[in-house]
């Protein structure tokens, strides 16, 4: 048992001290896969150099949202959680998979890769709750067993929503599978609590932020948004990964007022532009999708599963209910 933490009797019967690797854990949006991720922790944490990628870009636990975080264990506190060590960031844009699955697949690959660089000897895998294959879930899964060639992938499974993804598996020898029940104690957040949360991780995440001046032609741009006044985008360095996040304040000129933690924007050898527009609240203020008319009660689509806390619902929330 982790103190704070209701694990099922299931879980504790796996022989969790086999596993070693690339751990990914799968499962549709709240069946409990953070939980999973942090007890796992708690059973790996003593066997060797042990990393997390966070991949979760709409729920993040490790980074604010739009991103993906790979942290590493410190020697001196090897279970401490969320840990503490070196790490590294990727930016998607986007707090959903959907019209972003290649940087989404690209962040993970490139996050376990420098983990393993970084002599980890198992990287425990945390994914988005997208496993549909109306939207693509299935598609993007699999896309990420063959680039990332994890060897144990973890299902956890409420009523069979994830035969499409992971039936085919059971008669492949590319990975363990292990297949889990939910936890009883996973609690159902709704669609305000979820934006909540987002709300709350971007204000977190600014609080410190300083208005820069980024001239336009010392740093390469990539994507075809406009960069109007709230456009969030990422600082990248010369191997891709993310420095830091800005919001677009302004332009003066060929250069942009840009809000970021970023002190010094010339380390910067690229800025992506990113799909959300945040107003001062750090609320997504793009306009309303048609999909948001299919909501079940727990704010989820009806048709897929997905998660939909979507942009542009104009809702925020008291991030102390989260």
């Amino acid at each position: 048992m982790v103190q704070g933490l209701d694990i099922p009797a299931a879980w504790q019967r796996v022989e969790w001290e086999r596993l070693e690797g690339v751990i990914m854990v799968v499962g549709a949006v709240d069946t409990g896969k953070s939980t999973l991720v942090r007890y796992l922790w708690s059973r790996l944490a003593t066997r060797g150099p042990l990393a997390v990628v966070d991949a979760d870009i709409g729920q993040a636990v490790l980074g604010p949202p739009t991103t993906q975080t790979l942290r590493m264990a410190t020697p001196d506190r090897p279970d401490e959680f969320p840990p503490r060590g070196r790490g590294a960031r990727w930016f998607v844009g986007a707090i959903s998979p959907r019209g972003h699955m290649l940087p989404t697949v690209t962040g993970v690959f490139r996050l376990v890769a420098r983990a393993r660089r970084w002599g980890a000897r198992a990287v425990l895998v945390d994914t988005t709750g997208m496993v549909h294959p109306q939207v693509g879930g299935v598609a993007l899964k699999w896309a990420k067993f063959d680039l990332v060639q994890p060897d144990v992938v973890i299902a956890l499974q409420r009523d069979r929503e994830l035969e499409p993804l992971i039936g085919p598996w059971r008669q492949s020898q590319r990975f363990r599978l292990i297949e889990l029940p939910v936890s009883p104690g996973v609690r159902v957040r709704s669609r305000e609590e979820r934006i909540a949360w987002r709300q709350y991780r971007f204000r977190l995440y600014f609080s410190r932020a300083e208005e820069v001046r980024v001239p336009l032609e010392k740093v390469a741009v990539l994507g075809s948004q406009e960069l109007a006044p709230g456009r969030l985008v990422g600082f990248l360095d010369r191997g891709g990964f993310l420095l830091a996040l800005g919001i677009v304040r302004g332009r003066e000129g060929n250069a942009l007022r840009v809000l970021t933690p970023l002190r010094d924007v010339a380390k910067a050898d690229a800025m992506r532009v990113g799909s959300l527009v945040l107003d001062g609240q750090m609320r997504d203020r793009r306009p309303v999708g048609r999909r948001q008319r299919r909501l079940g009660p727990r704010g989820v689509d009806r048709s897929t599963g997905e998660d939909a806390s979507l942009p542009g619902d104009g809702l925020g929330g008291d991030p102390s209910r989260v």
